[in-house]
């Protein structure tokens, strides 16, 4: 629908409990037509999680992010997340990584500042979330790595890392453009990246059809806000 990309809109239910609210009804309506046809333990784990932390994914997203680290952990690489939040997502990324490293990256202060890209939506520290809380919430999963700070400057220490799945949960075009510049040439044959608010938001949209405009690999727009890419052979 038009007004969930109208930026006044988007400034005045960002961060609410008007927000929450919104997404949680539609989660557990989803979370409905999931139980029609999907694991019983998988949707009582997306349900625990929900009840845990606060999440902005819908029940489908979360679904998906699940259902794709379970999918790419196979491939040779590591993982990551750019935008940590609460670390709702990355426990599902957690619950099926194995002894697999996961590297989160987060500022765990809020949002930075928005550029022009990105429209007046976003307050700068919005969405914080301290980097103990997420730590405390994610104790107990083994090969966890956190990194606070601006990214990319937060992964300097990883040098040649290579990546097998990446999720991007960033809001702005700065944070989007940056993520993908780090991660596309260090991701392996076959690996995914996949974006939150795609379709939602005009700064994530633009930088990830801006980057990859000269690039190989086609964006495939999912039913939900995200988007995802599967890197192809080099050369």
């Amino acid at each position: 629908m038009a007004i969930f990309h109208n930026q006044y809109f988007q400034k005045l239910m960002g961060g609410t409990a008007l927000e929450r609210v919104g997404v949680n009804g539609l989660s557990r309506l989803q979370m409905l037509m999931l139980s029609r046809h999907k694991p019983v333990e998988v949707l009582e784990l997306l349900r625990r999680v929900r009840r845990e932390r606060t999440t902005l994914q819908t029940g489908y997203e979360t679904f998906i992010i699940y259902s794709m680290a379970r999918a790419y952990c196979r491939l040779p690489g590591e993982m990551a997340e750019v935008g940590v939040f609460q670390g709702a997502s990355a426990k599902l990324i957690c619950t099926v990584k194995g002894s697999k490293p996961l590297h989160l990256f987060d500022t765990f202060e809020g949002l930075p500042k928005a550029s022009a890209q990105d429209g007046d939506v976003h307050k700068p520290a919005q969405y914080a979330c301290s980097l103990e809380s997420v730590q405390a919430y994610l104790k107990g999963f083994e090969n966890v790595h956190f990194y606070k700070g601006l990214f990319p400057a937060s992964a300097a220490e990883l040098h040649e890392t290579k990546f097998c799945f990446v999720h991007l949960d960033v809001d702005l075009y700065d944070s989007t453009m940056a993520a993908l510049h780090y991660f596309y040439p260090r991701m392996t044959t076959g690996g995914l990246i996949i974006s939150h608010d795609y379709s939602l938001l005009a700064g994530v949209k633009t930088a990830v059809d801006e980057f990859m405009r000269d690039k190989p690999e086609p964006v495939v727009e999912l039913p939900t806000t995200q988007c995802m890419l599967n890197k192809l052979p080099s050369g």
